[in-house]
C-alpha cells in the first residue's frame, strides 16, 4: 500500500489556520505501510526561551490507531488539503479539523479507533465526564481535549479509550480543544463530518484565491502545498493566546512561534491581500517594550522581556510596501500609529546598541544577528559592529522620512531623518568596506572579521547610494570561484572559506539570505541576478519541499538542526511564502 500524499506528515504536520491542533506521523516513522502512526499534536507553547532544547517537548500528545476486532492494525497515512486519513487493509478512518478548536473523525468500514493520550504528572490521561453522552476529557499538554462519541460504542481501558463501530460499521467522534473546563454542546449542534470538510475547503480556497491563484507553469505543481503550509501556520487573536493580530508562525514544534523579523517579509509575500499584509506587518509592533525594543518571537503565551532581538529590517520592507502601492488603503491614523512605533524602534538602536558612541550600532549577542552561527562574529566576538545591522538602520531612517511625509511630518523633520540616513551610509562605507569586501569588527578590540559571509553583503540593499565601483566589486566577489553561487541559490558562507561548515548560516542556503539578496540585486540595477538567484532557489524548493535549510553542495534539505527530541525541522512557512513570491515575481519574466 502507498499513501496518497498532498503533504507528508513527516515533512509538515497537518493543521489549519488559527488552530492549535495538528496531526503528525511518528517522530521516527516512515511513509510506509506498517511504519507509521498518527498522532494528535498540541501547537501551544510558552516561549522558545523557557524550553529545554535537549528534552522531548511532548509535541505529539495523543496516539490514534485503527482497530480491527479490538486489535491495532498496520496502516499507511494519507493527506488531502482537507483531511488526514488512516488507511488499512480493511478500510479507513478520516480526520478533519473542521473548526479551529475541534477535530472530527469518521470511519464507515467497520474499523474501531484507539485513543491513547500521554498523561500529565499525577494523571491517568483520561477523565470520565460522567454524562449520558459518555464524554471523556483527555490530557493534551497545555490544554485538554473533550472527546465526544457521535457514532459507535466507547469503552475506556487502562490509560486509553477505544471506540468500536456501531451496527452500521460507523465510528464518529469529535476532539474539542479547551484551555478552561470544557463546555459541552448538545450532540445535535455538532456539524456533520462533510460540513467540516467543506468548511476547510472553503477557508483554504479563499486564501489561495486572494494570495496566489496561479503560478507560472514550472512552479504551479507546488503552489497549493506552499499555500497550505503558510495558511496552516497562521495564528489569529482568539481571546486565549497573546496574539493581538494575525501573525505567521515559522515551523511546527521546534520553532512554534511567530518571529518578529519574519512578519515584515511575510507582509511582502502575502501582499496580494493588502489588508492581511498590513495586519501582519504591524503585528510585531504590538510587542514593544518601553525602550522601543521588539520581542524576538511570539508564542501562544509570549514571554515578557528577555534578550530576544532581531535586526530592524522593518524599514527596508516598509519602503517596498509603500513603493509598490500596498499601503494605499491604510488610513492616515493607522500610519501615524506605525510611524510613532517605527521611530521608537529606530532610536532604540541609537540609544542602546551604540555602546562606544561612534555612530554605528553593534550586535551584542549571536541571537540578535539573525544569522545565528555566522562566522563573521564568532571569530571576533561581541560587541560586533557590522554592515548589515547599520544598513538596515539607515534604510529604516529613510522609511521614517517617507512614511512621515504621508503622515503630515514637516519637511524639515523629514529632511532631518534623510540626513541622518546619509551620514550613516557614509560611515558604513568608511568603516566596513576594506577596498575588496565588507567586514565586521569588534567595537572593543577593533579586531576585524575575515570570513566571507553573505550577511556582510547586505549593504547592497543600499543600491545606488553606494559608489558604482563598490557595487560592481561586490557582485564580482559573489560570483567569483570563491563566492556564494550554487545551482540552488546563494550559500551563506563563501564556498572556499576557511569557515565553511554548512550549519545554519555558515554555508547553508537559507530563506532570508535568498530573498534579501534578490532585493539587493534589484536595488543595484541587476534584476537578472535577482531572477537567477530566485529561480535557482525555487527549483530546489520545488524538488525537495519547503525546508528552511538546504545543503549548498547537494541542494537537498538539511535537517541536522534538532531540538526537543525531534529528528529535524519540518517545512517552514518562512520558506513556503517566499517560494510563492519569488516564483510569481521572477518565474514570469
Amino acid at each position: 500500500m502507498e499513501g496518497k500524499q498532498f503533504v507528508s506528515l513527516l515533512d509538515a504536520p497537518y493543521s489549519r489556520r488559527g488552530s492549535y491542533i495538528a496531526f503528525a506521523n511518528d517522530n521516527f516513522g516512515e511513509d510506509l505501510y506498517g511504519k507509521c502512526n498518527l498522532w494528535l499534536c498540541n501547537c501551544r507553547t510558552i516561549g522558545f526561551a523557557m524550553a529545554n532544547l535537549d528534552a522531548d517537548s511532548g509535541y505529539r500528545q495523543i496516539k490514534l490507531e485503527a482497530l480491527r476486532d479490538g486489535v491495532p492494525v498496520p496502516c499507511i497515512l494519507k493527506t488531502t488539503p482537507e483531511e488526514v486519513v488512516i488507511e488499512t487493509r480493511y478500510g479507513e478512518i478520516r480526520f478533519c479539523i473542521g473548526e479551529r478548536f475541534m477535530a472530527m473523525c469518521r470511519g464507515e468500514d467497520g474499523l474501531g479507533l484507539r485513543i491513547t493520550p500521554r498523561p500529565k504528572f499525577f494523571s491517568t490521561g483520561i477523565i470520565n465526564m460522567l454524562d449520558r453522552e459518555n464524554r471523556w476529557l483527555l490530557d493534551f499538554n497545555l490544554s485538554r481535549l473533550l472527546l465526544t462519541p457521535l457514532a459507535g460504542e466507547l469503552k475506556a481501558g487502562a490509560g486509553y479509550i477505544d471506540i468500536f463501530p456501531d451496527k452500521n460499521g460507523i465510528v464518529s467522534a469529535t476532539f474539542e480543544d479547551f484551555i478552561t473546563d470544557p463546555v459541552k454542546r448538545p450532540l445535535e449542534d455538532y456539524p456533520a463530518y462533510e460540513e467540516c470538510v467543506t468548511a476547510v475547503r472553503e477557508n483554504f480556497g479563499d486564501f489561495c484565491q486572494k494570495i496566489m491563484p496561479e503560478l507560472p507553469s514550472e512552479f504551479e505543481d507546488m503552489r497549493l502545498p506552499a499555500l497550505w503550509q503558510t495558511w496552516s501556520m497562521i495564528v489569529e487573536p482568539d481571546g486565549q493566546s497573546d496574539y493581538k493580530r494575525t501573525m505567521v508562525k515559522m515551523i511546527h514544534c521546534i520553532f512554534e512561534s511567530a518571529f518578529v523579523w519574519q512578519q515584515p517579509m511575510q507582509a511582502v509575500w502575502l501582499s496580494r491581500d493588502p489588508e492581511l499584509a498590513w495586519e501582519v506587518f504591524c503585528s510585531c509592533f504590538d510587542y514593544m517594550d518601553e525602550n522601543g525594543r521588539l520581542s524576538d518571537g511570539v508564542a501562544f503565551k509570549a514571554l515578557p522581556g528577555g534578550d530576544g532581538l532581531k535586526p530592524p529590517i522593518n524599514g527596508v520592507i516598509l519602503m517596498w510596501l509603500m513603493e509598490n502601492g500596498k499601503l494605499d488603503h491604510v488610513p492616515v491614523e493607522e500610519k501615524k500609529w506605525l510611524l510613532e512605533k517605527l521611530i521608537k524602534w529606530t532610536e532604540y538602536f541609537v540609544r542602546f546598541r551604540d555602546k562606544d558612541g561612534d555612530g554605528l550600532a553593534e550586535f551584542q549577542s549571536c541571537l540578535e544577528t539573525g544569522w545565528e552561527d555566522a562566522p563573521y562574529y564568532s571569530t571576533i566576538g561581541f560587541p560586533c559592529a557590522s554592515p548589515d545591522l547599520n544598513t538596515f538602520l539607515a534604510l529604516q531612517m529613510e522609511a521614517v522620512a517617507k512614511l512621515g511625509a504621508q503622515c503630515g511630518m514637516s519637511p524639515q523633520e523629514c529632511a532631518g531623518w534623510e540626513k541622518r540616513a546619509e551620514k550613516l551610509i557614509e560611515k558604513i562605507i568608511e568603516k566596513f568596506w576594506d577596498g575588496e569586501k565588507w567586514i565586521a569588527f569588534n567595537a572593543v578590540t577593533g579586531e576585524k572579521s575575515d570570513s566571507l559571509n553573505i550577511s556582510l553583503f547586505m549593504p547592497l540593499l543600499l543600491g545606488e547610494r553606494l559608489p558604482r565601483e563598490i557595487m560592481e566589486k561586490c557582485i564580482d566577489t559573489i560570483y567569483s570561484p570563491d563566492g556564494f553561487v550554487t545551482p540552488y541559490g546563494l550559500a551563506s558562507e563563501g564556498l572556499t572559506s576557511n569557515y565553511f561548515k554548512h550549519g545554519f548560516t555558515a554555508g547553508s542556503i537559507i530563506t532570508p539570505a535568498e530573498y534579501l539578496m534578490c532585493m539587493a540585486f534589484e536595488a543595484c540595477g541587476r534584476p537578472d541576478l535577482a531572477k537567477k538567484t530566485a529561480l535557482d532557489y525555487c527549483r530546489a524548493l520545488k524538488k525537495h519541499g519547503f525546508f528552511h535549510i538546504y545543503n549548498a553542495l547537494t541542494g537537498e534539505e538539511d535537517r541536522s538542526l534538532t531540538a526537543f527530541g525531534e529528528r529535524g525541522l519540518f517545512w517552514s512557512a518562512w520558506t513556503s511564502s517566499c517560494y510563492l513570491f519569488l516564483a510569481d515575481r521572477y518565474g514570469r519574466q
